[in-house]
C-alpha cells in the first residue's frame, strides 16, 4: 500500500515540455547529478557485452552524453549515435570525441532495420506513454545478433522506506510525474517480458539503487522535487512544512535511504532473424 492516492489521469504534456525541460536553468545540474549516480553501473553492465571496436551503437535519450562518450572510446572504429528530443545540453561538437548527435523522438522517428550492434537507453521508456510499442519498434533497429540494453527507473525502493516523510513525498513525486507526463514508475519490472515479446533472446535482468543524502542521487532527487513543487502541494497535499523538511533531509547526512531503483534488462536479436512488427 502506498502513501498517496491514485494520481489523476495523465495530461497531454510530455517529458521536457515543462517538467524537466532543458530550458530550465537547473536541468543540466539535475542531469549531471543523475549521470554521476548511475554511470558506474551503466558502464559495468555495458562492459559485460562482447563490445568490438567496429560496433555501431545507438544511445537513446543521451542526456549529457556521458554514456555516448564511454561507448565511443570502446567502439573507436565503429559509429556511436546519441539521440535526444532536445540536444541543447550535449557537449559542443568539437568536444564529442567520436560520437555524433541527432535530435530524435523515439516515439515517432525511425532508423532503418538492422542498423546497430548495440542499442542502449537509460531512464527513457518509463516516461513514454507508448513505451511497449516503442521498445518493440526499437528492437527492429538491431542487426542480427545485436544487443538491446534498457535501464529504467523503478519506485519499489521508495515503497519500503522506513522514513514516513521521505516515503510520502517520494511516492507523491512518482504520482506527480505520472499525472503530468505519463511516467510509469513501476513498468520497468516488466522489462524482461517486453524484451522477450519483441523477439529478443538471452534476456536477463538485474536491479540497483543509489542512496540519497550528500550524494549525487540526493542532489538529483532534491532538484526533481523542486521542479515538482507546485504539483506536490496543489494536487497531492504535501504541505510547505513537509516539503521543506524533505528537501533538507534528502541532502543531509542524517538520512540514509534509497532513492528510485534502476531495473536493467537486456536481450539479443536472433542471428539472421528479422524482427517483425507486432
Amino acid at each position: 500500500m502506498t502513501d498517496t492516492a491514485s494520481p489523476p489521469a495523465p495530461s497531454g504534456e510530455v517529458y521536457g515540455d515543462h517538467v524537466f525541460s532543458h530550458l530550465r536553468p537547473d536541468e543540466a545540474e539535475r542531469l549531471e547529478a543523475l549521470a554521476q549516480a548511475l554511470d558506474e553501473n551503466t558502464f559495468r553492465r555495458l562492459g559485460r557485452l562482447p563490445l568490438r571496436a567496429d560496433w555501431h551503437c545507438l544511445e537513446i535519450g543521451a542526456g549529457l552524453g556521458t554514456t555516448a562518450r564511454w561507448l565511443a572510446a570502446r567502439c573507436s572504429r565503429g559509429r556511436v549515435v546519441a539521440t535526444d528530443i532536445d540536444t541543447r545540453l550535449f557537449p559542443d561538437p568539437g568536444s564529442r570525441n567520436g560520437w555524433e548527435a541527432r535530435e530524435h523522438d523515439v516515439t515517432r522517428d525511425e532508423f532503418p532495420a538492422g542498423s546497430f550492434d548495440l542499442i542502449h537507453a537509460r531512464w527513457v521508456f518509463s516516461h513514454l506513454r507508448s513505451r511497449d510499442a516503442d521498445l518493440t519498434r526499437v528492437a527492429r533497429w538491431l542487426k542480427p545478433g545485436g544487443w538491446l540494453v534498457v535501464e529504467d527507473l523503478a519506485q519499489f525502493p521508495l515503497e519500503s522506506s522506513p522514513n514516513p516523510l521521505y516515503r510520502k513525498v517520494s511516492l507523491a513525486m512518482c504520482a506527480a510525474v505520472q499525472a503530468r507526463i505519463g511516467t510509469d514508475c513501476t513498468w520497468a519490472r516488466d522489462l524482461p517480458r517486453v524484451l522477450g515479446a519483441a523477439g529478443l533472446t538471452a534476456v536477463g535482468t538485474e536491479a540497483s539503487a543509489s542512496s540519497v543524502g550528500p550524494t549525487p542521487m540526493g542532489r538529483f532527487w532534491q532538484l526533481s522535487a523542486e521542479q515538482l513543487r507546485s504539483d506536490l502541494q496543489e494536487t497531492f497535499g504535501i504541505t510547505t512544512t513537509e516539503l521543506e523538511r524533505f528537501l533538507v533531509e534528502v541532502r543531509s547526512g542524517g538520512l540514509t535511504d534509497l532513492c528510485l531503483g534502476t531495473v536493467a534488462a537486456w536481450g539479443q536479436a536472433p542471428p539472421q532473424l528479422q524482427l517483425v512488427a507486432r
